[in-house]
């Protein structure tokens, strides 16, 4: 009877405490599957802050090289501008030096004319005291020289003035630019020494200037107010010798500025009055230079040509 008692205790010992060993097991599982997943979790961790650490980095790198090449693109930029620059500088100099040298080679034309026509003129001269003394030169001289001043016709202002034997006044005098025809012209007698024909001169816009080829070729306007004095006188002043043009300008607030150009003619109808300028001096700017070689045009006719 104990025995029995015994063996029953045992029994219900065993149901009380269930599946002990089998739970306990189970917990050292999840808890070992925890620390491996959290492991896991951990490496997961330090690979994404190292890719982060990457990232940023790659990120630094491609803002630099950005800022790199932006550095470079502007500087490209500004050395293409600056060379730009420096290639129309050096047009600007080459078109001037041919200008020079287109100025230099007219001015040794006209050096060489006014040579030969000093030549030409000695020569006369030389022929004329010969003449003079086959003549018996002491009788001449005796008499009067009447007929000789009355045949006197000057060429121009400058004649006008070498011919005076004293000061003259700027005003209105009677020229012969042909050595026949007369014509009314006015003299600038007082500036820079005087004897200038006056071959415009405008002032307070009474005449319009944009005028017909025939009138600008014979001259229009008033000769004591604004005129023009006519293409075929200008190229009968200036077809033979050394001729100089001066212009002077003022301003309404009084400001004064001028341009004398030492070589100056223009040709006949033939070559549409064809503009002859050079050896520029003044303080007005040398732009007439630019229209070296250019023909004359009037309202209607264009004779203007494209400079390229």
């Amino acid at each position: 009877m104990e025995f029995m008692v015994v063996v029953i205790l045992s029994f219900l010992l065993c149901i009380c405490n269930g599946n002990g060993p089998s739970t306990q097991s189970s917990e050292k599982a999840e808890k070992k599957e925890s620390r491996s997943i959290q492991s896991d979790i951990n490496v997961l961790k330090d690979s994404m802050h190292e890719l982060l650490k990457r990232v940023i980095k790659h990120e630094n790198e491609i803002s630099s090289l950005k800022s790199e090449n932006q550095f470079l693109t502007n500087k490209i930029e500004n050395e293409r501008r600056q060379l730009s620059c420096d290639i129309n500088v050096l047009h600007e100099n080459t078109n001037e030096q041919q200008q020079a040298l287109t100025d230099t080679n007219t001015e040794i034309i006209y050096l060489n004319e006014t040579v030969e026509e000093l030549r030409n003129g000695v020569d006369k001269l030389e022929e004329l005291q010969r003449r003079r003394s086959e003549d018996n030169i002491t009788e001449c001289i005796d008499k009067p020289d009447t007929e000789s001043n009355q045949e006197r016709k000057n060429r121009d202002c400058t004649d006008i003035q070498k011919n005076s034997n004293q000061a003259l006044e700027s005003g209105v005098y009677t020229i012969y630019p042909n050595g026949g025809k007369s014509v009314q012209a006015y003299c600038d007698m007082s500036t820079d020494g005087g004897g200038w024909t006056v071959i415009q001169k405008r002032f307070d816009g009474s005449v319009d200037f944009n005028q017909n080829w025939l009138e600008c070729e014979n001259g229009f306007g008033n000769i004591n107010g604004e005129f023009w004095f006519g293409n075929n006188y200008v190229h009968t002043l200036t077809a033979s010798g050394k001729n100089e043009l001066r212009i002077d300008m003022v301003d309404t607030s009084n400001n004064k500025k001028y341009a004398v150009y030492r070589i100056f003619s223009i040709g006949d109808a033939a070559s549409k009055y064809k503009l002859t300028v050079g050896n520029y001096s003044g303080n007005a700017g040398k732009q007439l230079k630019y229209h070296n070689g250019a023909k004359f045009s009037a309202k209607d006719q264009d004779n203007d040509t494209l400079q390229t």
